[in-house]
């Protein structure tokens, strides 16, 4: 068999997202926040997914370059969510709504987890930002939208 590529693997999701929206003429869509935001909520998912695949498939070769390519993917992610402003958002995104407080608030905590561990606490403060925008949409009896 022959050994998994750290550079290489996952390469499929480096375009990604952003190469469907410019191929579509929509790349005005990608400063949208709640299409970046489903960007990394969506990506958190396909990871844990391509994960376990090849946890499963190739775990010898896998475990080799398991955590740099953990690196790798998240920093996309979060090159996403750095793009959204988390104290100045736009009222007409239901982000908490479209995605759900709770899906939405545990794929943030486990990219929070993700970045303390690492030690990369810049990264998480602005990922809590968004929790915590979250968590005001449940003591709210008004629809605050992040």
């Amino acid at each position: 068999m022959q050994p998994l590529d750290k550079n290489t693997l996952f390469s499929i999701f480096e375009a990604g997202d952003e190469e469907i929206y410019k191929e579509a003429g929509v790349e005005n869509q990608l400063n949208n926040p709640f299409v970046l935001m489903g960007m990394v909520l969506r990506g958190l998912e396909n990871y844990s997914i391509m994960d376990v695949m090849y946890m499963k498939r190739h775990p010898e070769s896998y475990k080799e370059v398991r955590e740099l390519t953990k690196y790798k993917y998240y920093n996309k992610l979060y090159s996403y969510l750095s793009r959204l402003d988390s104290l100045n958002f736009d009222d007409t995104y239901k982000i908490a709504e479209s995605f759900g407080r709770d899906e939405c608030f545990m794929g943030l905590e486990t990219f929070l987890r993700y970045y303390e561990k690492i030690e990369h606490y810049n990264k998480c403060a602005v990922i809590k930002r968004y929790q915590d925008l979250l968590l005001e949409t449940y003591s709210s009896d008004k629809t605050r939208s992040i």
